[in-house]
């Protein structure tokens, strides 16, 4: 069974062989790219704060590298890959390559990348894709109307502000948890679906460092069951909470006075 998984990861596509490599990464700033981008984000404070706290947490405890991030550091390396020598070529690369990570995230199925690991793309991950690739592509575009192209050191630059970038997306979450946990008030029944990480950290943070109480009702999030596991997360925080089917949510929102209802975004758009 080893033997068949090292035949298909050496029949994987180099940027699908990337993407499940950093799949496989626990996230972690770069402190060198949070002190380049002092000068470029007015959330910058904050930013490097988030990132000193994160990299004293012991690897085993990071979080993964959300899908989104890892397709961002899998286009840095097509850049340094690339032998094209215009801008055009390069933006032609890395448009191929956000092609093939979102074809194959459409086609779905796993994707052994370690003995005991394994990772399902299901087709709901290619919103995501798509819409961080789209963003990065975006943001490649913007900053060569800025650079002098015709230089040897411009992929170097455009490296450098992709690494801000990449940075930037991975402080964000501790961020959005910070400026929205205030909204959670004491007292209050929240309703959820699924599992995102960005609204689990925002009700852990409600709990564990505001100290607020409430209770969450979290829909099950079928096919894959992610409101049950993130409710194990709620309950390890003392935060009652309940699990129901995706099939009750319109009785549960008519009987149970809910207060809030909070989703995570699968993509988001640049505005």
């Amino acid at each position: 069974q080893q033997q068949q998984q090292q035949h298909h990861e050496q029949n994987l596509h180099p940027v699908i062989a990337d993407l499940c490599y950093h799949l496989s990464r626990t996230s972690k700033f770069s402190s060198a790219s949070h002190n380049a981008a002092q000068d470029h984000h007015p959330v910058n404070a904050v930013a490097n704060a988030v990132a000193n706290a994160h990299n004293a947490t012991p690897p085993s405890k990071r979080p993964a590298l959300p899908l989104p991030v890892a397709a961002i550091r899998v286009l840095l390396n097509v850049i340094r890959r690339s032998r094209a020598e215009t801008m055009m070529g390069l933006q032609a690369d890395l448009r191929d390559a956000s092609d093939v990570m979102i074809d194959f995230a459409k086609r779905g199925g796993p994707v052994p990348v370690a003995a005991t690991t394994k990772y399902l793309l299901a087709n709901r991950s290619h919103i995501a894709l798509s819409s961080s690739c789209e963003l990065f592509l975006n943001h490649v575009t913007r900053s060569s109307s800025h650079l002098e192209t015709t230089t040897p050191n411009f992929r170097s630059q455009l490296l450098e502000r992709g690494t801000r970038f990449v940075e930037f997306s991975l402080s964000s979450r501790d961020r959005i948890s910070s400026v929205a946990s205030p909204f959670v008030r004491e007292g209050t029944t929240v309703l959820t679906h699924g599992r995102s990480k960005v609204v689990e950290a925002v009700l852990l943070r409600a709990a564990r460092v505001e100290k607020k109480r409430f209770n969450v009702i979290v829909l099950e999030g079928r096919p894959d069951a992610g409101g049950a596991k993130t409710a194990k997360a709620y309950d390890a925080a003392g935060i009652p909470t309940t699990v129901v089917l995706d099939a009750a949510m319109g009785y549960v929102m008519e009987k149970v006075k809910v207060d809030m209802v909070l989703v995570g975004a699968e993509g988001v758009v640049e505005n």
